[in-house]
């Protein structure tokens, strides 16, 4: 064998096994011994889990945290963003992408979905500069760019022709922001128009989606609508939907049923919204998320992601999966062993099927790309979020991390 682990604990059963590698796939999962390869690993009980998958991030803007938002609001962000955007050079982005990237992989992250702006001010600018990214990262990390039409485009025909171009310039997925449009028919005409480049393009759409406190808004319920005409189920991805916290329950409810139906992926981004939204409220404040309990009783894929890091949407953020999951199951009271099994699986399994990773999971055959977690349970990793020891692609070890605390002989233990 190439590789061998030895002594850890795979994430779905938490049995002891030892794991053989050979040519960057799966070969043997063991409770038996088996010989030490090329390469070995002692996990010493540690988690074996696949490795994570970011479904939500902004590269271009990542690390742009030296001008404050003061008034904590998502419009404020993106009147700042849109100053700074006209000047950001592709020296810079890579440079900061990469520091980001660096910090999201030592966590075990192997994907990441980007979106990148595409509107008339910065044009293709910076779609260029993260396929710069992407391509420095290749066989490392993979990065997949969404073109993210965040100015409109119902009413914005320059951007419908930059969205096409950036088709054939590097972005691999579709997407869009209708509750950005003027009201919900044109974000209807917005859903419209992207639906067409994707299938064009044969390209997944991602979109953001009624990210307000504004209960107008259910463009989500319109995504839903439109996926199931195309038949365009299971590629399909609503991020952040923080106006469903304001819906009443029927409404919550006629939509959620569409959105199973439709098959759509929902990511929510909590620990952002959690900061932005609500900002208009007195109290109680709302908080910015989705019905997340409620899409997932209903068999719904609900994902996590980190979406923003120390930028003016975000001022904080480490690219660690974990913690987005643990602010999850705290703000959407995911406290049942159930449940915090669900959150712990929303930046593996359920954004792999979000990203529509092929052969995902810790099966023999599969690419070996693994993460060990020192952890003993979910609820153990959520808690603690503590080290990745090792993140291995395709059979290979990218990082390798070890914490270790000391204790003076007068402390009791």
């Amino acid at each position: 064998m190439d590789l061998t682990i030895h002594n850890a604990i795979l994430d779905t059963t938490l049995e002891a096994v030892n794991i053989g590698i050979s040519d960057g796939r799966i070969a043997v999962i063991s409770q038996g011994e088996i010989s030490p390869g090329l390469q070995s690993i002692a996990a010493n009980g540690s988690m074996l889990s696949p490795a994570f998958a970011e479904p939500h991030f902004h590269l271009e803007n990542s690390l742009l945290g030296r001008v404050p938002n003061h008034s904590g609001t998502l419009q404020e962000a993106i009147k700042i963003y849109a100053e700074i955007k006209k000047n950001l050079d592709t020296a810079s982005i890579v440079d900061r992408s990469t520091k980001t990237l660096n910090q999201a992989l030592s966590n075990g992250v192997l994907w990441i979905r980007n979106n990148v702006d595409i509107d008339h001010v910065a044009g293709l600018r910076l779609l260029e500069s993260v396929v710069a990214v992407q391509e420095k990262y290749r066989g490392v990390v993979d990065v997949f760019n969404i073109a993210f039409p965040q100015l409109g485009l119902a009413r914005n025909p320059e951007a419908v022709d930059l969205m096409w171009l950036a088709m054939e310039k590097g972005a691999v997925i579709v997407g869009g922001m209708p509750h950005g449009e003027r009201d919900m028919d044109d974000a209807a005409r917005h859903i419209d128009i992207a639906f067409e480049i994707a299938k064009k393009f044969d390209a997944d759409i991602d979109m953001h989606v009624d990210e307000t406190d504004n209960p107008y808004w259910h463009s989500l319920e319109l995504l839903a609508d439109k996926t199931i005409e195309e038949n365009y189920q299971g590629r399909v991805t609503a991020g952040h939907v923080c106006a469903m916290g304001s819906w009443d329950d029927r409404l919550a409810q006629r939509v959620i049923e569409k959105v199973k139906k439709a098959d759509l992926n929902i990511t929510t981004n909590v620990p952002v919204n959690l900061l932005l939204e609500g900002r208009g409220d007195s109290h109680p404040f709302r908080r910015g998320i989705p019905r997340v309990r409620d899409l997932l009783e209903a068999g719904v894929n609900v994902a996590c992601g980190q979406d923003d890091m120390w930028n003016m949407f975000y001022p904080f953020g480490k690219m660690d999966p974990l913690e987005v999951a643990n602010f999850v199951a705290h703000t959407a009271h995911l406290s049942s062993p159930v449940m915090i099994q669900a959150a712990f699986d929303m930046p593996r399994y359920h954004a792999a099927k979000t990203l529509r990773l092929p052969e995902y999971g810790i099966r023999v055959g599969n690419p070996a790309n693994l993460v060990l977690i020192e952890a003993e349970s979910a609820i153990d990793a959520l808690r603690r979020q503590p080290v990745r020891s090792h993140v291995i692609r395709e059979g290979k070890i990218l990082v390798t991390s070890e914490y270790r605390r000391s204790f003076a002989s007068s402390v009791p233990h």
